[in-house]
This record gives structure tokens, sequence and C-alpha cells, in this order.
């Protein structure tokens, strides 16, 4: 019995994700960077209300075209969520950032997703924060956008969009003024 529970630990192992290398990403505190590479979408585009009505804050969407989603901003995971489709980051500036996986993604209950942080830790933006099955989403009829808002967007005078129809994860796609 013990030898097989050994082989199955092992091979359970040999399907889990890696954690990933860093990928490089603006280091400005007032950018808030692309956690997936992809075409963007407007917030106003996103198939959820919640999201496309402004409600949790100003934001865009990304159809992403890999599994892996990195810190958009450098500081504390404030928290995360049981069904592991969702981080909200706050940095030192003050913003408080969704990264938010699919849509209706929770119906899923984590399944296909894995969090390489949880809440309390530190990252830096371009820190691999989780990963999710493209493949597994769309075979479950779950929109794979990737959402990102700034959740406290009143706090701030004014949230840009600074990207282009196709971003590179890690490259600026908000940026936040005071």
């Amino acid at each position: 019995m013990k030898g097989s529970l050994v082989g199955l630990l092992d091979m359970l192992d040999a399907v889990r994700v890696k954690k990933p290398a860093a990928i490089a990403a603006e280091d400005d505190p007032r950018s808030i960077d692309a956690p997936v590479s992809g075409r963007v979408v407007p917030l106003s585009e996103v198939s959820d209300p919640v999201f496309s009505q402004g409600m949790l804050g100003c934001g865009l969407g990304i159809v992403a075209t890999g599994g892996v989603a990195f810190a958009p901003v450098s500081g504390v995971v404030a928290a995360d969520v049981k069904t592991k489709h969702a981080l909200l980051f706050k940095t030192e500036e003050g913003a408080e950032v969704l990264l938010h996986v699919g849509v209706d993604s929770v119906r899923l209950r984590g399944k296909g997703f894995r969090l390489f942080v949880g809440k309390g830790d530190s990252v830096r933006a371009g820190e691999p924060v989780m990963s999710f099955d493209r493949t597994l989403m769309e075979e479950s009829g779950v929109d794979g956008t990737v959402i990102v808002t700034v959740t406290n967007s009143d706090a701030f005078a004014q949230v840009e969009h600074v990207c282009g129809a196709e971003v590179a994860a890690g490259s600026a796609v908000l940026r936040v003024e005071r």
C-alpha cells in the first residue's frame, strides 16, 4: 500500500504545474501591467455586467494566449478566493488592483486553477501568481477573458488606458494618477 501511495504522489507531482519564472515588467508604481499576453477587450464589452458596467472599477479585459497570469503590480496580495480564479493586490500608491480570470469561472470551483501566491504575500510586478487551464474553461463554456480593474478607481483623479489592441504580459496597460 505504501509503495502505491508514493507512486500516486509521484504521478500527481508530474502533472502539477510548476511555477514559471518571472517576466520583465514595468516598474513604475503608477502603472498596472498586463498579467497575460493577448487581445485587449474594452471593459464595456466583457460579458459580465458587474465588470462591463464598471461596478468593480475601471479596467480592461484581455483574451489570453497563455495559461499563466503574472502580477500586474508590485504590492501585497490583499485577498484571494477559495475558487482560485481571482486575486486582489494593494500597491504602495494605494491602488487596489483586481486580477480576475474568466467570466463566471467561479462555477469551476477551483478546478483548472493554481495559485502561486496567497493573501499577505508580497509580490513584484511580473511575478507569476496563478496558472489556469484555458482548454478546460473553453470546454466548460466559461469565457476565459482575464480582467484587470482598479477597484478603488474613485480614489484617483484618473485611470488611463495606455495600451493598444494587443499586449504582451508585463507591458503597461493602465496608469493611475492622483
